[in-house]
């Protein structure tokens, strides 16, 4: 008999520490991820802003901004990007003025966090608007409208469900993936 009660508290024993295990483990995988897709709080009102104004999910900002700068609001790329948003002083330029009616452009402004960020909100809406899908919209930003409105035309490059795959720049491709881990990650960590 008492080892029939010694055998259940060790089985219960067992399954308590079991569960506790698998909180800890989930607690640390979750600091872990917090970490690796941070919400940094000098960015956090004007993403908030600019996903509101422009109709677009925060997380798909919080996403760009990771994978394009990792925060760093003075980054420039070796092709001349420029900011939170890599943005080149052409794309900010036609955002500018095609996007967002502005009179006057001073590609200083790229360096400005909230000036760079609601241009590139303005143009992620806009792609979004073209392509109606957040893989898509992010091989356009990373690449060009008008090369992905080429490969959205060669049929070897068009699921049946109407989305890219075998790129044959695998840049992009990389891209696409980690923008779209990043979204994934910042939606399933803080936009539940």
């Amino acid at each position: 008999m008492k080892l029939n009660y010694l055998r259940i508290l060790a089985f219960v024993l067992l399954v308590a520490l079991s569960v506790g295990f698998g909180f800890a483990f989930d607690a640390i995988a979750t600091a872990i991820d917090k970490h690796n897709y941070p919400i940094v709080d000098a960015y956090a009102a004007p993403i908030k802003e600019y996903a509101e104004e422009f109709a677009i999910p925060e997380a798909v900002l919080w996403a760009v901004v990771s994978v394009e700068s990792d925060f760093v609001s003075n980054a420039v790329s070796g092709d001349g990007a420029i900011g939170l948003m890599q943005l080149t002083p052409d794309e900010f330029r036609m955002i500018c003025t095609d996007l967002l009616d502005s009179a006057e452009v001073d590609v200083g402004m790229l360096y400005n966090p909230a000036s760079n960020l609601r241009a590139g909100a303005a143009y992620l809406s806009e792609l979004y608007r073209r392509y109606g899908v957040w893989e898509t919209v992010f091989a356009a930003y990373h690449t060009s409208v008008e090369q992905v409105d080429a490969w959205l035309s060669d049929k070897a490059l068009v699921s049946e469900q109407g989305r890219l795959q075998n790129l044959p720049d695998n840049n992009t491709t990389k891209y696409m993936k980690s923008t779209q881990k990043a979204l994934e990650h910042y939606q399933t960590l803080y936009f539940r």
